[in-house]
């Protein structure tokens, strides 16, 4: 797999490096040039962000979040994204929803997070406020289950959202920015293959919301196949944005939305 093949290819270079080091140590003209890790640093309001030094906190008993009543089962699947810190006691706190469209949805979603339990991040030995991403994916009337997203793990994600706060990649979102926002709704329609199949699915889209709130660099990133992804670029093509804002200025930023395919309730399985 690609996943594989990349770690692979980190290794590799890892221990090339090392044996580089081993080779010719780096210099300067006064001497050798000592190299320290940088400790990691909390944001002003003391959290960290899991990373090198930092362990990611773990969910060790996840709260199922209940299906909204009002909900038809005909309902496409849907998936709230949201940011969280967690304390020192393993509690989640100051949870915002990272969705760029509120829904029936979120409150649930945010409910079975403030009643989960986590393990909380450590930093030297001791536990530490870190911040995270949970993912709750709910299906038909099933009960939802939190699933935390690790960005050392995953890089980070968003669907519907924002990508994991980032201090390095300017297409990224830094702690403090404000996310693009959609200004219109743009329904997928199904392909001729998908409904004569009857297949649904979701398709998961990257792309990047220009300085002008426009979609640019569309990229499929999970296909659904049988005609869907191609109608799914159509839609995020017409997509409009209020742009995301970074110390009062447009940036452009990269996210990722998901375009569920549901056939009408008059089909069944």
């Amino acid at each position: 797999m690609q996943k594989n093949a990349l770690l692979l290819a980190l290794l590799m270079l890892a221990s090339g490096s090392a044996w580089a080091q081993q080779e010719l140590a780096p210099s300067i003209d006064s001497g050798p040039l000592n190299l320290k890790p940088v400790a990691p640093q909390p944001d002003k309001d003391g959290v960290y962000l899991a990373g090198p030094g930092v362990t990611s906190p773990e969910l060790v008993r996840p709260a199922p979040a209940a299906y909204p009543p009002d909900a038809a089962e005909s309902d496409p699947p849907h998936l709230v994204i949201l940011s969280a810190v967690i304390g020192v006691d393993g509690a989640a706190k100051n949870i915002q929803l990272l969705n760029l469209r509120t829904s029936a949805f979120d409150k649930f979603a945010i409910a079975a997070v403030k009643q989960s339990q986590f393990q909380p991040g450590i930093l030297n030995g001791d536990p530490v406020p870190v911040q995270v991403h949970v993912r709750v994916r709910f299906f038909r009337l099933r009960p939802a289950i939190p699933i935390l997203q690790s960005d050392s793990k995953t890089g980070g994600w968003q669907s519907f959202g924002q990508d994991a706060l980032s201090q390095d990649d300017p297409l990224k979102l830094r702690r403090g920015d404000m996310p693009p926002k959609a200004l219109n709704n743009v329904e997928a329609e199904f392909s001729d293959e998908a409904r004569r199949g009857r297949f649904e699915g979701f398709v998961l889209v990257s792309l990047v919301v220009n300085k002008e709130g426009l979609p640019e660099d569309l990229q499929v990133e999970r296909p659904a196949g049988h005609g869907l992804d191609e109608k799914a670029l159509e839609a995020v093509r017409q997509y409009r944005f209020t742009p995301a804002m970074r110390d009062g200025n447009p940036v452009a930023v990269r996210i990722r939305v998901e375009i569920s395919f549901r056939l009408g309730q008059g089909y069944s399985r």
